[in-house]
Formats: C-alpha cells, structure tokens, sequence
C-alpha cells in the first residue's frame, strides 16, 4: 500500500504544479489582454492561447476533485432511507455505474484525441496543433476511473458495521 501512496503523492505534486501554473498563466493573461485593450494594443490570438492553458486548468483540477472525492454529488439517498445496508447497496450500483461510464468515456476521449491528432488541425493565429488542448481531457477519465476503483474498494471495506468510511479527501477514517 505504501506504493501506492508513493504514486499518488507523486501525480498529486505534478497536478498541483500544473494547477499553479496554468492558474497563474490564465490570471496574467487575462491581465494582459485586458491592459492591451484598455491601451489599444491589439494582442491578436490570446483567446486560443488562453483556451488551450484554461482547458489544462479546467481538466486537471477536476482530475483533483475526483482524486479528493470533492467533485459536484448529487446524492440525496441518505435524507431519504435510514436504513444503512440499503444505502450501502445504493452507493455501491452508484460507484460501479461510474466506474463503467467512466471507462466507456476514457476510450471515446482517447479516440477523439487520435484522430484529432490524425487530421493535423491546428490553431487559426500561432498554428499551434489542436490537440495540445485535448490531451487532459482523457488524462482526467483514465484519473477518474482509478479514483473511482480506489473509491469502491475503500466503499466496500467500510461496509456498514465497519469503521473505515470515504471521507472528503478520499481518506479512510
């Protein structure tokens, strides 16, 4: 289990340094164009340059809410039904439901990804390759479903009359 640690620790460092970068490159791009426009200098195709840094932004922080299980739920059951073994058993269908979904999208987005890098497209103004700004997008559903698995596993190890549970954070208690 401690290498497995060890390999979370690791990605968690490489995404939040590619957060704390593309955050910043985003703010001060933003910045930027918007002092341009305030001194009439025109900085022709700083939109797709800060698409493609905002999309990495976008993706890789939700690769981190789903490694931290602090992504947007839904879930309501527990207002709704007291009994714990029937929520356990709800929470279960819910993770593997997920875990499936999740590894249908990681295959379409990775064929997307090829076949945009098949086409050769690239941007309108820097001519920069299209797929630049893609590559997160299957880099989070292939995170996802590992985090979702690692999420189940932990789910079903505190089934009720257990003691370790997924808390905010992914985090047994």
């Amino acid at each position: 289990m401690k290498i497995f640690k060890k390999i979370d620790s690791f990605f968690e460092t490489i995404e939040e340094y590619i957060l704390l970068i593309t955050g910043t490159v985003v703010t001060l791009m933003i910045l930027a164009s918007a002092v341009f426009r305030f001194i009439k200098f025109d900085w022709f195709g700083s939109e797709e340059l800060t698409l493609i840094v905002g999309v990495w932004l976008y993706f890789v922080g939700s690769i981190c809410a789903a490694r931290n299980n602090t992504h947007i739920s839904g879930d309501m059951l527990n207002m709704f039904i007291s009994n714990k073994q029937v929520v356990f058993l709800f929470n279960v269908i819910r993770d593997a439901v997920s875990i499936a979904m999740a590894a249908v999208f990681t295959v379409w987005t990775f064929q997307f990804l090829t076949w945009q890098i098949s086409l050769g497209a690239s941007t309108a103004v820097y001519k920069l390759p299209n797929f630049i700004s893609l590559i997160p997008i299957p880099l989070f559903f292939a995170f996802w479903v590992v985090y979702l698995i690692r999420n189940l596993v932990i789910l079903i190890q505190s089934r009720p009359g257990q003691t370790a549970q997924v808390e905010e954070g992914g985090a047994q208690a």
